[in-house]
């Protein structure tokens, strides 16, 4: 299976909600029946939890992450306007992750996302 990369564009303060789909060679749905997801939005792609190494470390933003539709093969990552508003503006790398129902970990989608003040409430 392929990595995609989408950009984003993500309201600084606002809500924010993507769904993406997963398709098979062939165009039909990917089966998503036992897969869970996580995704993380970061400053910097070497970026990890701050809690898990000592010395200099870049945090990173965890998105809620879900199935939508197990048949329709989409599945979705949303972040509350209270995360946003705690982002600065600017360029940000993020990846999601699938775990299939045997425990293999695949990267799906990965890319930029755009933070802006466009929309956003400025706290």
């Amino acid at each position: 299976m392929a990595t995609y990369n989408v950009n984003l564009t993500i309201s600084r303060g606002n809500h924010f909600s993507q769904v993406f789909y997963m398709t098979n060679p062939d165009k039909t749905p990917v089966n998503l029946e036992g897969a869970t997801f996580s995704a993380n939005l970061a400053k910097h792609s070497m970026s990890q939890d701050a809690l898990a190494e000592n010395g200099p470390v870049y945090k990173f933003t965890s998105f809620e992450a879900s199935v939508v539709d197990v048949s329709a093969g989409s599945y979705s990552i949303t972040l509350t306007p209270d995360q946003t508003s705690l982002l600065e503006e600017g360029k940000y790398v993020y990846s999601v992750s699938m775990t299939n129902v045997n425990g293999v970990v695949i990267e799906t989608i990965s890319g930029l996302a755009f933070v802006d003040n466009a929309f956003g409430n400025l706290r």
